[in-house]
């Protein structure tokens, strides 16, 4: 029977990434394109508007200094009756960058025009000239596509692709009244150019916002689906021990009256007289049934109790003197060496004595079933950053590939043929438990290297 689909392997879990994609690619960049029109019609508008305004104070100051307003009011107009005309028509036709303009009078008719046929028209269907007229200013950029209007007519200079239109109000000497309005066609190369400028790095700023947001929005998904991938894989070790936890407790309960009676019949062997060999033999069954009665024992108390055994203080280095006493014998048929590593700090570890002791002697166990032709291990302990102690067990065994590596603490998986693959995970549980860590990595030259991280008591 297969067990549960991880996230990866979902159905779902494709169709979900591919629709955050999508949507956040909408979603950012038509936000992004909408934020980056608005700007780029912004700045437009006030350049043009800028532009249109000094053009405004321009020739409204020489119609006030030539004195030429009646040349507005007079129908129809006579440029020799009416002083400084032709002065105004003159700074009109020869101001930077105007390839057109057109003179109104109050009326709407024109009055001068750079197109002779225009003179003496009057267009009654004009938006921009009635707003001029109401002493409003609305300056826009044209296109020769966009060359419609009839008094558009006259052609465009050669090399022209855009300009800007705008009809100027000219005001009376007292600026209570609007009695004109000059209509102005320029192509200022370097103002165009400027807009044109504005308008490709707001598109560019809009593209880089929304793609740095894009690929910061998806590196969090990716980092969120990892820790959910992490929390799943933890989620059914934590189900798998759970299931063990159950089983351990239900056997505790039954070892213990069989643990009770295995040690009573080594305690009567102990009394008769049997050879030294045989003496030590019991008393090794009977060193160990104590342990397993203290394993039990402990165990049972902490599913009843806090299982992190806060208050608890364990002293690393007796434990682990007892921890090499238990598997002293062991290790004198393998014909392993231990060498200890001793420190002068501070061994005191906060946690509970027996859990690490189980921890280690597990530590200890898989190192001597991978020591198969003898060898060394090395034992020590040492102050760890974050005020921890880190004890560190190293074998001279062959190692692990990097497939153990990668199991080597997932429940029920072992390489061992005898072996139930429960001893590290339920290790390292237990060293998570108590505030601390367990990994197990290659040697530099041969063999395994645990470390089991705890936290000191201060």
């Amino acid at each position: 029977m297969s067990g549960p689909l991880s996230l990866r392997e979902s159905p779902h879990y494709g169709r979900v990434l591919a629709i955050f994609v999508v949507s956040s690619l909408i979603a950012i960049f038509t936000t992004t394109a909408i934020l980056s029109t608005s700007l780029a019609n912004f700045m437009t508008r006030q350049m043009l508007m800028r532009e249109a305004q000094v053009s405004m104070d321009f020739l409204n100051a020489i119609v006030q200094v030539e004195n030429s307003t009646g040349y507005f009011l007079k129908d129809p107009p006579d440029d020799n009756e009416q002083p400084g005309s032709k002065e105004l028509i003159a700074h009109v036709s020869h101001m930077p960058d105007i390839f057109r303009a057109n003179v109104y009078a109050h009326d709407g008719r024109v009055l001068w025009s750079t197109d002779k046929e225009l003179v003496g028209r009057v267009f009654t269907d004009n938006a921009e000239l009635d707003a001029a007229m109401q002493g409003e200013l609305h300056p826009e950029i044209g296109t020769i596509e966009d060359h419609l209007k009839e008094e558009h007519h006259v052609a465009m200079p050669e090399g022209v692709a855009e300009y800007i239109e705008y009809y100027i109000p000219i005001w009376s000497a007292d600026q209570s009244a609007v009695v004109g309005a000059i209509e102005v066609y320029k192509a200022p190369a370097s103002l165009l150019a400027s807009i044109h400028r504005v308008i490709n790095l707001a598109r560019l700023g809009a593209i880089v916002a929304g793609g740095v947001l894009f690929f910061g929005l998806f590196m969090v998904v990716l980092y969120s689906a990892r820790i959910l991938r992490r929390q799943e894989a933890r989620l059914v070790e934590t189900e798998r021990l759970a299931v063990v936890g159950e089983m351990a407790s239900a056997v505790a309960h039954g070892l213990r009256n069989p643990l009770a009676a295995v040690r009573s019949c080594a305690e009567l062997m102990a009394e008769d007289d049997l050879p030294d060999h045989s003496r030590e033999s019991v008393h090794d069954i009977i060193d160990q049934v104590d342990r397993l009665e203290t394993w039990i024992r402990s165990f049972l108390l902490r599913t009843r109790s806090d299982p992190a055994g806060a208050g608890d203080s364990a002293h690393i280095s007796l434990i682990i003197e007892k921890c090499l006493r238990n598997f002293e014998s062991q290790f004198r048929r393998r014909g392993i060496s231990v060498v200890v590593e001793r420190n002068e700090s501070s061994s005191v570890a906060q946690g509970g004595a027996a859990e690490i002791e189980q921890v280690l002697s597990t530590i200890l166990s898989n190192a001597v079933e991978a020591m198969v032709e003898g060898g060394t291990i090395h034992v020590g302990w040492a102050p760890a950053p974050g005020g921890r102690i880190a004890v560190t067990v190293a074998d001279s065994g062959p190692g692990l590939s990097e497939a153990q590596l990668d199991q080597i603490f997932t429940p029920f998986q072992t390489s061992k043929a005898s072996g139930l693959g429960v001893g590290l995970a339920l290790g390292r549980r237990i060293a998570e438990r108590l505030g601390g860590s367990l990994d197990l990595r290659n040697g530099r030259e041969r063999g395994v290297e645990a470390v089991l991280t705890l936290p000191a008591r201060a």
